[in-house]
């Protein structure tokens, strides 16, 4: 009773994103802006603090309260356009830069050894599936963590799968062989890698000038298959306008088979495509904690040594 209520809201809100007329999205996305840190203080305050912390600016700063207004607006406003575009039957959507983009992919694409791709939730993250895959001809393999509403897994599923996009779940018992299977047959895996790893463990790279945890897995790839690596973005330029934009990581056959090397240029590349669209990242997200220095790290040893021998 309760997937069929759920699966029955999430088909009411499909509709709704269908029928909304274009001229109305803007109009959603400015009143969600306005709504949004009255009704969603827990992300307020992470955009806050992450502000905080990237720009040195106090949350009480005209900069601080402006830039968190346009990230609700442009999450709406990306959301919105996108889901209508995967939903309809044509492309609302005008996307510049996929010849450029095809070209690359191209280029880098080398047998038995496939392509890594690295993108962020930044931008229309999910376009970048299914634009990859158009331009390449192949199915994009990506990774994604299941939701937690089974119903809403499935829908997001079908969605992607309309646009040429395989889901590889992160919940998987296969998934390590899945992955390297993709890149055995040459395909393209995509990694959105902004998230922290699972259990916190993982390189240590800069990334928008703070000490950051990130996930090892692609770089492990990259080094034992010597797979060329990619990043790449969807970009909101305007309305219904995207621009897709890509940088090369590593070569195929690059020879690099130190993994902080391999994050630590996949975090650069990430930065630089935040740095152009800083408000099209998802700033509310809780994606640092406070690293300990090794002298910290020490001394609660110590502690913890004397609480025991006392």
């Amino acid at each position: 009773m309760k997937s069929a209520l759920i699966k029955g809201c999430l088909f009411l809100l499909a509709s709704f994103i269908r029928l909304i007329p274009k001229a109305l999205v803007p109009w959603i996305a400015s009143l969600y802006s306005v709504l949004a840190p009255r009704l969603m203080k827990r992300d307020q305050r992470l955009i806050e603090e992450n502000v905080n912390r990237v720009y040195k600016l106090p949350g009480q700063s005209s900069f601080s309260t402006t830039f968190q207004s346009q990230v609700f607006r442009s999450q709406a406003l990306v959301a919105l356009e996108t889901f209508k575009h995967q939903l309809s039957r044509r492309d609302l959507i005008q996307v510049a830069g996929l010849d450029e983009l095809g070209r690359e992919v191209e280029r880098l694409s080398a047998p038995g050894k496939g392509m890594i791709v690295a993108t962020a939730h930044h931008g229309s993250w999910e376009m970048v599936a299914s634009l990859t895959a158009k331009v390449s001809g192949k199915t994009f393999v990506a990774l994604a963590k299941p939701s937690k509403l089974p119903e809403f897994t499935e829908v997001l599923d079908k969605l992607r799968g309309r646009g040429n996009t395989q889901i590889l779940w992160t919940d998987s018992k296969n998934l390590l062989r899945d992955m390297m299977k993709t890149l055995k047959q040459g395909g393209n895996l995509g990694f959105v890698m902004d998230q922290k790893p699972e259990g916190r463990v993982g390189p240590i790279v800069d990334f928008l000038g703070q000490p950051t945890e990130f996930v090892a897995g692609p770089a492990k790839l990259a080094a034992r298959h010597q797979s060329a690596v990619i990043a790449i973005f969807c970009m909101r330029t305007g309305p219904w306008e995207y621009r897709i934009v890509s940088e090369t990581v590593v070569e195929a056959a690059h020879e690099i088979s130190d993994e902080q090397v391999l994050t630590q240029k996949m975090a650069t590349a990430i930065t630089k495509a935040i740095q152009l669209y800083p408000e099209q990242w998802v700033w509310n997200y809780k994606r640092w904690r406070t690293l300990k220095t090794q002298s910290e790290k020490k001394a609660e040893l110590e502690a913890a040594s004397a609480a025991v021998l006392s």
